[in-house]
């Protein structure tokens, strides 16, 4: 089945299921409804036992990672379960994968009796490494692109951050990283279980909870219902009180961080925080700082200085740079630097790992001339990582820049 369709049909009968029941079960989903309402009274008791009831759908071996927020010694977390212990393990591989994680799809049709309308059940039924996004051509994988530890702790909201940062113990920022991810990968690799768990009970129609929670959610608009309720909530002195000490355990590894990675002196830290009002928040950076072993401050990066003749491949590099020189005189606006740079790489007549920043350097200095950076810099990022969305974009802008391209590679052909 085509993985687009994967949300559209994955669990239609099963919410079929849901609405019949609210429609026999009024009572039920009034006293649900008005609890729900009570988080503007500062009552979120309902919420509480949503989550314990959500917790028993999440297996062994999710739980497992979650647990290693807990504890100092990651590898202490273990476990006598033989299947949660094989979740683990592919957890491992998963981790050390680089490429695109291309996980594999499958319908199977399930029934329960002969009166029931059968519908499709869609399971991951493979994963696995490969080089390149296949999305556009394979209807029956889903590709995940690899990104790092950081950069998947970077793209959480800034709440999760704090909760993390707040509930866990002993960890470094990179620690705290590695385990998030291994939380996402390892829910990845759990979903099936998890569906076939929340499938089930939906038509055992046994849990009211779960039962109304599904419904407020999916036909009620119970999303934005709640976000009003929690918008009026007013905060009390204990609230407030967890909001801030949230924070100082975030100034505190933050601090910790910067400097004990070389990031920042400490006396910069002590400079900046004397603009901060809150006396608290101050006296929680300088004892942070008094418990720090500091390193030297951050480093001056030196930036790679290299002349046209540096970074161009060509047998006859005089008249290559005539054919580049020709083209920026040719240029309308200064982000077409990039277009030359998309040239040159498609001519293999710049080496791939030659940043923007290193050519516009070289350029600069070849034509005797300051090209502004940030224009050009966000052009050649959009063609270089974005590059499929660039070949078949119907923007004018885009055309324009693949035409101009063409012309460019055919005039450096040309001098080769």
């Amino acid at each position: 089945m085509d993985i687009k369709e994967f949300k559209k049909n994955a669990m239609r009968d099963a919410l079929d299921k849901v609405h019949s029941w609210k429609q026999e079960h009024q009572e039920d989903y009034s006293r649900f409804s008005l609890d729900m309402m009570k988080m503007m009274r500062n009552d979120f008791s309902q919420i509480e036992r949503i989550f314990k009831m959500a917790a028993k759908y999440v297996p062994t071996s999710v739980l497992i990672e979650c647990r290693k927020l807990f504890v100092s010694n990651t590898d202490t977390v273990l476990s006598d379960d033989e299947k949660a212990a094989v979740a683990i393990r592919v957890v491992d591989e998963m981790m050390a994968f680089t490429g695109y994680l291309r996980l594999g799809f499958y319908s199977e049709v399930i029934g329960r009796d002969k009166n029931e309308t059968n519908e499709d059940l869609i399971l991951i039924r493979e994963y696995g490494l490969v080089d390149k996004d296949m999305s556009e051509e394979d209807d029956e994988h889903l590709y995940i692109p690899y990104v790092s530890a950081k950069e998947f702790w970077d793209t959480l909201p800034s709440l999760i951050q704090m909760a993390v940062f707040n509930f866990s113990k002993g960890h470094t920022a990179e620690e705290l990283a590695t385990i998030s991810k291994r939380i996402m990968l390892s829910a990845i690799h759990a979903l099936p279980e998890m569906y076939f768990r929340l499938r089930e009970e939906i038509f055992e129609e046994r849990n009211t909870l779960l039962m109304c929670t599904l419904y407020y959610i999916c036909f009620d608009h119970g999303l934005p219902k709640s976000a009003t309720a929690l918008s009026k909530v007013s905060l009390n002195d204990k609230q407030l009180s967890i909001v801030r000490e949230s924070v100082k355990t975030i100034i505190v590894n933050l601090v910790e961080t910067s400097v004990t990675q070389g990031l920042d002196k400490k006396a910069e830290w002590t400079k900046q925080s004397k603009d901060i009002e809150d006396i608290e928040f101050r006296q929680t950076i300088k004892n942070a700082l008094d418990n720090t072993k500091g390193k030297h401050g951050r480093r001056t990066i030196q930036q790679e200085e290299l002349s046209i003749d540096d970074i161009l491949i060509a047998e006859d590099k005089s008249a290559l740079k005539g054919a580049i020189l020709s083209a920026l005189n040719d240029m309308e606006h200064e982000y077409e630097t990039a277009y030359i740079k998309a040239a040159l790489l498609r001519t293999n007549h710049l080496a791939p790992n030659v940043s923007f920043a290193t050519f516009l350097r070289a350029i600069n200095q070849f034509f005797s001339r300051e090209y502004k950076y940030d224009p050009g810099q966000r052009v050649d990022s959009f063609i270089t990582i974005n590059h499929k969305e660039f070949s078949v974009s119907s923007s004018s802008k885009w055309q324009r820049a693949r035409r101009i391209i063409s012309g460019l590679i055919e005039k450096f052909r040309r001098k080769s």
